[in-house]
């Protein structure tokens, strides 16, 4: 990977210099010392989920490793400082970041106006589809037919905030991860699962030929998560993926793990600002 913008320590301490001046200049906004911390520890601390192929997920070893998880390591080294993974899931992962047991998310985190409220986004890095998957023989053609089913979703998930609204007479069933709401559908819990667009393959794995994506629930960006009103950890993540998009970073990683083109994030969220204002 090319990584031409690297910083050597001395010149990540000068950045947290330039942004800790910076952040005294917005009257009105909440301070954080995220970064001071960051360089008294010399580690991040980076909050990823483990069982979300291929973003972030145990690899046979039990090592950390999915796109999430190159990422962090690059942001480390970006940084200059070494690097602590800490799985999250869906449902405890904000509220890791809130209470300071990691100090940023790269946790397949959907951008979305609601969740705006309690964490800072960054730009996205990524872009993900949410299908419905259901068995091959069963007819799923809009969300009407979605109301007559139980569908299982993973607790805490864009999943599972966007289907009582597309599809509020459907009986809904919330999982503790993506592995135990795709369990639920292979047992026959569920009629149906809201679910990622990497899904299918494990469906496929698992039982090849029986289920297929019906419909596409949602489709959202995915951001790095901190801690609201910190402008200075923000910034710096900003200035992190940015890079990463101009050297060609980021489009070869999404073809290392998506095998898909690096998505242009072209279209803005509403209600959600990508820099602390």
């Amino acid at each position: 990977m090319k990584m031409n913008f690297r910083m050597t320590r001395r010149a990540v301490t000068g950045v947290l210099a330039s942004l800790a001046m910076l952040g005294t200049m917005g009257a009105g906004v909440a301070s954080a010392d995220t970064l001071q911390n960051i360089k008294d520890r010399g580690k991040i601390v980076i909050g990823i989920q483990g069982d979300n192929p291929p973003f972030g997920f145990l690899d046979s070893t039990g090592k950390n490793d999915g796109y999430d998880a190159d990422l962090s390591k690059l942001f480390a080294e970006y940084l200059g400082v070494d690097l602590e993974l800490v799985v999250v899931t869906n449902q405890n992962r904000i509220a890791a970041l809130q209470t300071g047991k990691v100090d940023a998310l790269f946790a397949t985190l959907g951008i979305s106006a609601e969740r705006a409220k309690t964490l800072q986004y960054s730009i996205p890095y990524a872009e993900d589809s949410m299908p419905i998957i259901a068995p091959i023989d069963t007819s799923i053609t809009s969300f009407a037919d979605l109301d007559v089913m139980t569908v299982g979703v993973p607790k805490g998930s864009t999943q599972e905030n966007t289907l009582p609204v597309v599809a509020p007479g459907a009986n809904m069933l919330s999982f503790d991860d993506d592995s135990s709401t795709i369990q639920a559908l292979l047992s026959g819990q569920v009629d149906a699962i809201g679910t990622t667009q990497f899904a299918i393959g494990r469906f496929e794995e698992r039982a090849p030929g029986k289920y297929e994506e019906k419909i596409v629930l949602a489709t959202n960006y995915k951001g790095v998560g901190t801690i609201l009103g910190d402008r200075e950890i923000n910034a710096t993540v900003n200035i992190f993926l940015e890079g990463l998009k101009a050297d060609g970073t980021i489009g070869e990683l999404y073809m290392k793990w998506f095998e898909l083109p690096q998505p242009k994030f072209e279209a803005p969220v509403e209600g959600v600002s990508f820099t602390v204002e």
